[in-house]
């Protein structure tokens, strides 16, 4: 897998946080399914928005792009997305784009101008095939060089002449940078060879990124580039992408702070990696909800006990709860689908749990699958909560809802269950959702019981 990274030049965004979530649930699944994944995400660490920002800022493109870049790997470790296998950045690859584009020239699909070497289009026959763009059609996108001595105006850069303090670079052309599209496409092949099997980023890559690596690429090597592209849906505000350009973005760290990594990760499971989500306040609060329902299952569970005798329902329920995740997300990744999957086998574990009607060893056995597949998401449980004294966690829920907040243990979350009721009473269940999911992320899981009474435990 070849996913396109981030260009360093400012802070990440939720948009930016979808797309590394949606591959990383991907790249998991795939290792759960068996398969061996060579996993190489780029760092854009050379590129004109760098240059331009640094220069606004009086600082060298190179330290800019080191601050982001530290500063997205670090968001990253805290959303649970595992690292990439290699890393490659721009600034660490010009032999091999210098090597791509000499293929090229040797080719007779680049020339030169004054101002840098550029890609024929109209040497590559099936250009547009990805975007289904047609050259008459096709629009100045986003990073096209106006050159007069281009020719044809959709031709695109592979190496920029000119001198950049702390992007510069010397080569058979002269002194430069590479292009934009280039860079992916020589960090790619020289890694995973010259046709790899996925190749993902935000579909607003599609064109004129992608379109342009395939051109590139198989013109060079006279081979399919990408065996299937993966591209994720917007994150939007309104109904407008979320974009540092619109000034409608919440940096991943305001992210996190605000709403927590597992949260927002199950904001993105909710909906299939190639929509659109609409971010808000409430979806967020509702993921957490939805979340913690999950992790109750598995906390009762836990502390289950039953000398219960046959069943075999709910074992039955486990296995059909497996085979429809696994049919789910066989189906061009579709984790929504296989998230309704486990929350029908979570009401199932809780349901047991609160009956008593279970075997113990059959509820154990469903809650470890449940366990085994929320994994697939990196939605479990966090290991540090488990065995933690939440008093002092639950203190800060009681004093968030403006309840005592110095009592016992038991008083804190027998008032807090008492103002979770009035909330239901009163159809407030924004209030009642936010209670549950608060206690839950304290170390408390509440447990609405057959007779309406509700019972709570240490998770």
């Amino acid at each position: 897998m070849y996913v396109c990274g981030i260009t360093p030049y400012d802070a990440s965004h939720l948009g930016h946080a979808r797309t590394f979530v949606s591959f990383d649930n991907i790249r998991r699944y795939l290792i759960f399914r068996g398969f061996g994944v060579k996993f190489v995400q780029n760092m854009t660490d050379i590129d004109d928005k760098i240059i331009n920002r640094a220069r606004e800022r009086k600082v060298q493109p190179t330290k800019l792009a080191e601050k982001y870049t530290k500063q997205s790997q670090k968001e990253c470790k805290a959303l649970c997305v595992m690292p990439p296998d290699i890393a490659p950045r721009v600034s660490g690859s010009i032999p091999q784009i210098i090597s791509l584009i000499q293929k090229l020239e040797k080719n007779g699909v680049a020339y030169k101008t004054s101002t840098g070497v550029y890609f024929e289009v109209a040497k590559f026959p099936e250009y547009g095939k990805l975007s289904h763009q047609t050259k008459e059609a096709l629009k100045a996108g986003a990073r096209v060089e106006v050159d007069e001595e281009k020719k044809n105006p959709q031709d695109f850069a592979l190496w920029k002449l000119g001198h950049e303090p702390g992007a510069t670079f010397g080569s058979p052309w002269g002194d430069g940078r590479p292009g934009w599209h280039i860079e992916c496409s020589a960090m790619a092949t020289s890694l995973l060879g010259d046709t790899i099997d996925i190749h993902g980023g935000a579909r607003d890559l599609i064109f004129p990124h992608h379109e342009n690596e395939i051109a590139q690429s198989e013109a060079a090597t006279g081979k399919p580039f990408v065996r299937c592209f993966v591209h994720t849906g917007f994150l939007t505000v309104n109904g407008e992408k979320m974009a540092k350009s619109l000034g409608n973005f919440i940096t991943v760290k305001e992210g996190l702070e605000k709403y927590g990594a597992q949260p927002l990760r199950m904001l993105f499971c909710l909906s299939h990696y190639s929509s659109p989500i609409d971010f808000t306040e409430e979806s967020v609060k509702a993921a957490g909800s939805a979340l913690s329902s999950l992790h109750s299952a598995l906390s009762s569970a836990r502390t289950y006990s039953s000398d219960a005798k046959g069943g075999g329902a709910l074992a039955a329920a486990a296995k059909e709860a497996e085979e429809k995740f696994i049919a789910a997300m066989d189906d061009d990744f579709d984790a929504p689908t296989a998230m309704a999957a486990l929350f029908a086998l979570a009401k199932r574990i809780s349901g047991a749990c609160s009956e008593g009607s279970a075997p113990e060893a059959e509820v154990k056995g469903a809650a470890a699958v449940l366990e085994k597949l929320l994994g697939v998401f990196a939605l479990l449980p966090p290991e540090g909560e488990k065995g933690k004294d939440p008093s002092e966690a639950v203190s800060a829920v009681c004093k968030h809802f403006k309840l005592p907040h110095s009592g016992t243990l038991e008083e804190m979350v027998d008032a807090l269950i008492e103002a979770r009721n009035d909330a239901r009473k009163k159809k407030d269940f924004a209030t009642s959702d936010e209670i549950r999911a608060r206690l839950a992320k304290a170390g408390i899981a509440l447990e609405d019981r057959k007779d309406g009474s509700t019972g709570w435990r240490a998770a």
